[in-house]
């Protein structure tokens, strides 16, 4: 197998990813800390990390959908499927090229920054900060820069030019939503701009009575936006120039409110909101247990959208691949069939405690299930199999260079994988969730299929010193001739038979550390899968948990590590874990190979 290359052309660097072995590191960036940050992690705490990452030798850093977010905080309902969070930039003097020290320091003055910096991320409080800081430096432009035909000028108006078919909607929506106190649920606003052209008349009749203050409102967004472009567009050369690829994350799914369904109305279907069936793992969420996972997204009208050559997700798929080496194409299973609820999640509580004829009646007859068709019959099985290869075609020709990556969790059909790779779209491995045929015997790492991306968990699972110390727990307070205790010990003996760590039935379960932690990582990098990823809590052994799905409330989407990158340099016991990390990569044959002097930071051959 060929070494990856690097080369620059012009002012910015390329990394031309093969088919070498690598193993890359799950953060999301919200959960970055840096020195001087404001609460939430963003593009230069981003950079900070990658340094590290590509020390240790991780050829690539995961993260989280980085759109921008709801009043939810919740990457995987983003308001738009194209526009950045605005909570991603770093809004200091200097990054914000239109910010005075003065004005930074002048609303500085009146933060309370201890309380900003503990702990989780406090949304309302960041997004007030930065949003005020964003207005100071637009501001700022707006009066000195905006149609003056300077330089900054004319970079901005070729951005909006470029950016003109999504732009426009987005900068609509955000104005009424502006105008509802920041509401985004557009289908409950104001009967004068609920709908996109009825937003359309109604904006033109806003330009006419308050022209100046309207106009402003809409370029602000789009000013956010160039800033967001550009910020992230040097953080993605600055990965490159290390060797470090970034890689994505692309829902299935987009918000109901968000811009683009207000926009584009005819390529969503109302009836139906997607999710995933029944799954009895997530044991915090009875719901999930009992109906599936409502995720309240519109399903889409394939059809239409083909008609129109998929014009938005070819769209989505290159502003994705302006930033990222790589992505992952969350719940690709939905491609091929998608579990939907004939109801919204707001509704979800009311369908808990009934039976499947009582929600029928409630339904119009209609029950969850899967769309367009379920695989009840061979000729469905066929189709749902060619229409998911068709549409995974597509994002792979849009992505052109990147390499795409399909989470196939859940309940996956037997002809899922297969189609996975006949494209050649790796899929997920998850050890302990991969049993040999007929067996309760985890498949060993080194029978993966090559072109594959092994994990021990995603952001919605527990971390894996906290799955071993719930099961561990479960062996201590059960008798062995309970249905938990077999349970916690299949699951436990599993996975330490996976990574050579010894168990025998009867003796006590030693508690999670590092030798344990060392050992599951190990057996994954030796693993044959041609990608390794390594959530940060796991590679860290930390306890704390990114997201509980289906449990609403402040608690998901706000941990945050509490080290710097520098700290994970100098902390005694973190360097350590840094050092074995690079020495597993080494042995495993996935170690980044950059040699980091010089300007080119050349590959070593």
């Amino acid at each position: 197998m060929s070494e990856p290359t690097m080369n620059k052309s012009g002012d910015s660097a390329k990394i031309e990813l093969s088919c070498r072995r690598s193993a890359g590191v799950l953060v999301p960036v919200f959960s970055l800390r840096r020195e001087g940050g404001l609460g939430i992690g963003d593009v230069t705490g981003l950079k900070e990390f990658v340094d590290w990452a590509g020390e240790i030798g991780l050829g690539f850093v995961q993260l989280l959908p980085v759109n921008e977010t709801g009043r939810d905080n919740s990457p995987y309902n983003a308001i738009s499927s194209v526009a950045l969070d605005p909570l991603t930039l770093d809004c200091s003097p200097g990054m914000l090229p239109d910010l005075a020290q003065s004005q930074y320091d002048k609303v500085m003055a009146s933060v309370d920054e201890d309380l900003l910096r503990d702990g989780k991320v406090h949304y309302e409080m960041v997004r007030l900060l930065k949003l005020e800081l964003l207005w100071r430096s637009f501001q700022m432009f707006f009066s000195t820069q905006y149609k003056k035909h300077s330089e900054r000028d004319i970079e901005f108006h070729a951005f909006c030019e470029r950016e003109q078919k999504w732009l426009a909607d987005y900068c609509l929506f955000r104005l009424f939503m502006d105008m509802e106190g920041g509401n985004q649920d557009w289908q409950n606003w104001n009967e004068d701009y609920n709908t996109v052209v009825k937003a359309r008349e109604h904006l033109k009749r806003l330009l006419e009575a308050e022209p100046e203050k309207t106009e402003r409102q809409l370029v602000f967004y789009a000013y956010i936006q160039w800033i967001a472009q550009q910020q992230w567009a040097e953080v993605s050369d600055y990965a490159k120039g290390r060797g470090v690829a970034l890689m994505g994350d692309m829902p299935i799914g987009v918000a109901l409110c968000s811009a683009d369904v207000f926009a584009n109305p005819d390529w969503f279907d109302f009836e139906w909101f997607g999710g995933a069936p029944p799954e009895t793992n997530f044991k915090d969420d009875e719901f999930t247990q009992r109906w599936g996972q409502n995720w309240g997204i519109p399903l889409y009208k394939w059809q239409v959208m083909e008609g129109e050559g998929f014009s938005w997700w070819r769209q989505r798929v290159a502003k994705m691949c302006e930033i990222f080496s790589m992505f992952r194409v969350d719940h690709a299973l939905g491609f091929f069939r998608i579990y939907g609820f004939p109801w919204n999640p707001v509704r979800n509580v009311e369908f808990l405690p009934l039976t499947h004829e009582e929600a029928a009646q409630r339904c119009d007859g209609r029950l969850p299930g899967f769309r367009a068709r379920d695989d009840e019959s061979e000729e469905n099985r066929a189709a749902n199999c060619e229409e998911g290869k068709r549409y995974l075609r597509m994002i792979q020709q849009a992505a052109g260079e990147a390499v795409v990556i399909a989470e196939d969790l859940g309940v996956v059909p037997d002809y899922v994988r297969p189609a996975l790779a006949e494209m050649e779209i790796p899929g997920m491995k998850v050890p302990h969730w991969e049993f040999q045929e007929n067996t309760h015997d985890l498949v060993r790492g080194e029978d993966y299929p090559e072109i594959s991306f092994a994990t021990y968990a995603t952001h919605d699972h527990l971390p894996m010193k906290m799955q071993w110390q719930y099961h561990r727990e479960i062996l201590v307070r059960n008798q062995q001739d309970t249905g938990d205790y077999w349970e916690a010990w299949r699951f436990l003996h599993g996975l330490a038979s996976y990574a050579g760590i010894d168990l025998h039935e009867g003796e006590q379960v030693p508690e999670y550390g590092d030798v344990i932690r060392e050992k599951l990582l190990k057996a994954l990098c030796s693993s044959k899968a041609r990608y390794a990823g390594i959530m940060i809590g796991d590679l860290l052994g930390l306890s704390e948990r990114i997201n509980t799905p289906g449990v609403a409330g402040d608690e998901n989407w706000v941990w945050r590590l509490s080290h710097t990158a520098e700290a994970l340099r100098s902390d005694e016991k973190l360097a350590k874990i840094g050092a074995g990390v690079k020495k597993l990569l080494n042995e495993s044959d996935r170690v980044s190979r950059v040699n980091d002097a010089g300007d080119e930071h050349a590959v070593s051959r």
